[in-house]
């Protein structure tokens, strides 16, 4: 039998679909199959001072550090910071982002991550800039709250949230009245897309198989159920994604040697197929930032 029709044959497993639901320590244990790698390791790939995962903006940035604020000045924008306010960022990582918005905006910062070194890496940086903010390990179905926040938001996190409803709830109930809630999250372009593919089962099982990628309109009847207002919808362009892409392959292949000693053969070449089959599979995609309120009226 061919090459060819072993691929065309190619059958993905029900355990490879999406939208699998987890308890709360098995979602720790395979989100941190991804995660819970050396800090050095994303560090090299995303490049730049913050150190942000997910797409960056590219309209006038021409380095990873420059691309990275932009995509953070419009976060900020979106959640109208001001100084001394409070802010939470779900699945925080080595709390790049994070620290900018603490130092750039002035406002206090709580991150909430499942990964032990992502920690340790975000109380590195946190000390390092000498910024208000605080991470903890823990889920966020398991976090509590007595003082409220101003905003919350998430970049590219709840593609791995199986309750979304879950957790917009959770939002509405810790945000103060008035709170602002952003997500910047892909979403599929058309229902037909969200049939799985050998491609996407690969990035799948690269992320512990928790993804749970949506249309745009699923997430939208979810915030709306959650008693969330829309107050703004901005959608960046998917070159931009391309571009990230493309830059983290780059810094990859020029780390190369340093990343295969941080993390063996295997991974470094897992990991690589991974993000050039991103950029085939995003062509399905949009990437938008969802702004929801809590009503000022809420109790």
């Amino acid at each position: 039998m061919s090459t060819r029709t072993n691929h065309k044959r190619y059958l993905v497993t029900p355990e490879q679909q999406l939208y699998q639901s987890y308890s709360v320590d098995e979602d720790q244990i395979r989100t941190n199959v991804h995660y819970e790698q050396p800090p050095a390791f994303f560090y090299r790939i995303t490049g730049g001072e913050w150190n942000v995962y997910s797409c960056n903006v590219w309209d006038t940035a021409t380095t990873d550090t420059a691309s990275q604020a932009a995509k953070l000045d419009l976060m900020a924008q979106l959640m109208q910071l001001q100084p001394g306010q409070r802010i939470l960022d779900v699945g925080c990582g080595w709390a790049g982002p994070l620290v900018y918005l603490c130092k750039q905006y002035g406002v206090q910062g709580v991150g909430l991550t499942l990964s032990p070194m992502q920690q340790r890496a975000a109380e590195e940086r946190i000390a390092k800039h000498g910024v208000d903010a605080q991470v903890h390990v823990c889920h966020w179905q398991e976090y509590q709250d007595d003082r409220g926040f101003d905003a919350i938001y998430t970049d590219e996190v709840i593609v791995h949230f199986n309750s979304l409803d879950g957790f917009f709830g959770k939002a509405y109930a810790l945000l103060k009245p008035g709170g602002l809630m952003v997500n910047k999250e892909l979403h599929f372009v058309h229902p037909n897309y969200i049939k799985m593919t050998r491609a996407g089962a690969f990035v799948n099982d690269i992320y512990g198989t928790t993804g749970n990628y949506r249309t745009l309109a699923d997430e939208l009847t979810l915030l709306y159920n959650a008693g969330f207002e829309a107050q703004a919808l901005r959608q960046i362009p998917r070159e931009h994604y391309h571009r990230t892409l493309d830059r983290w392959i780059s810094n990859m292949r020029t780390h190369r040697s340093e990343l295969v000693e941080l993390v063996g053969t295997t991974h470094y070449r897992r990991f690589h197929t991974y993000l050039k089959l991103a950029h085939l599979i995003i062509k399905n995609m949009t990437l938008d930032i969802v702004v929801g309120q809590k009503p000022s009226s809420a109790t």
